[in-house]
């Protein structure tokens, strides 16, 4: 009802004569000095307007500010799942999440669908770039207003409009889920859609390179649980917080996260478990690569990367040793654009290349472990 009754105010005629009545408002400086005012503004005019024979301040905005408000709620927990405390809660419900089976093997006719924005496509293609496991790779597009259901889309294909349509031409029109990235498919129809399950059929894939060395599984996993719950979950968890506690609560989780970092990173390894690179690595590195220029900015996760010495000096070593495989200013612009509920002004924000971000790293050589014979 008060979303009508604002409606019915701004369209009534009396808001379009507002809109439309020059101002008549000058500035001193202006009228002083000489100089021409600055050519009205409408919306100005019409917010000028409503303050003054509109209802009073002391009504007006606090209404502004709970429409503000709720209607940053509805768009947030439509596109992001949250509980009752406000807080992000990620779907794996088993509607959204598919699996490869259990050993899966490439067989040649796989497809990867990946978005630049988003880092769980990032650490895919660290993967693939770091083992030379080959496979057709598909890029997609962040455009929510384009897309049928969740926010990617497939620019030039002949099949598909969007990552909504491949999952139900594959499916037969079955799936019932998120239309989430990355997406591993083939020939006969939807393999996977959950990123540490892409990366092991990845693994498995690898001839050489190692990324889960025999005997490190436990450890790898404890790790990668650790940093998700910590750092790279946590940044999104401060992005789509709909209440102060929530907020709170992810800020602190993020903060702990990259203080456990610097700390393990502190005894001078080359990388998280020790002087060879693995999965844990090629996890966390997506996560650094975004976070000054968009999760402490966009997400407002506390802190930069360059506070935290070792972090700061890992995150360059990982930048000369692997291939970034991201461009980092599409992906950093793609946050600023797409995430619209968070930038209601719509003003982006780049990056420089992942090797000027994190340039004078020192590269590492003999990096990964290698596949026993």
């Amino acid at each position: 009802m008060i979303t009508i009754l604002l409606c019915i105010l701004l369209l009534s005629p009396l808001s379009v004569g507002f809109v439309l009545r020059p101002s008549s408002i000058v500035s001193s400086s202006s009228s002083l000095h000489g100089s021409t005012p600055p050519p009205s503004n409408p919306l100005n005019n019409l917010t000028s307007n409503l303050l003054t024979a509109g209802p009073p301040q002391s009504l007006f905005v606090p209404f502004v500010v709970w429409f503000q408000r709720f209607t940053f709620g509805l768009m947030m927990n439509t596109l992001a799942p949250h509980d009752s405390a406000g807080r992000f809660v990620r779907d794996y419900s088993p509607d959204s999440t598919v699996t490869a089976p259990e050993g899966y093997v490439l067989d040649g006719s796989e497809v990867l669908y990946v978005g630049e924005e988003c880092p769980w496509c990032h650490r895919v293609k660290l993967a693939l770039s770091a083992t030379g496991v080959s496979m057709k790779v598909v890029m997609l597009t962040s455009d929510a207003a384009r897309a049928t259901k969740g926010g990617w889309v497939l620019d030039g294909n002949p099949l598909d409009k969007d990552l909504y349509g491949v999952y139900q031409r594959l499916s037969d029109g079955s799936y019932n889920g998120r239309s989430t990235a990355p997406l591993l498919v083939n020939s006969e129809g939807l393999v996977s859609n959950e990123s540490n399950d892409i990366m092991k059929v990845i693994n498995r894939a690898s001839r050489s390179v190692d990324l889960r060395p025999k005997g490190l599984e436990a450890e790898i996993d404890d790790k990668n649980q650790y940093y998700f719950d910590n750092l790279q979950n946590a940044v999104y968890k401060c992005g789509f917080a709909t209440s102060q506690e929530a907020y709170d609560e992810a800020a602190s989780s993020v903060s702990v996260g990259l203080s456990a970092l610097d700390s393990v990173l502190s005894d001078g390894r080359s990388f998280l478990l020790g002087p060879k690179l693995t999965e844990c690595d090629l996890k966390i590195f997506p996560t650094l690569c975004r976070y000054d220029s968009a999760y402490s900015v966009l997400f407002r996760a506390p802190g930069k990367v360059g506070l935290y010495q070792n972090v700061d000096r890992y995150a360059r070593r990982l930048a000369a040793t692997v291939d970034p495989a991201v461009d980092l200013d599409r992906a950093v612009r793609g946050y600023y654009k797409q995430l619209f509920m968070l930038n209601p002004g719509g003003i982006e924000v780049g990056s420089e290349p992942v090797e000027v971000v994190f340039s004078g790293g020192e590269k590492v050589d003999d990096a990964y472990f290698l596949k026993e014979s």
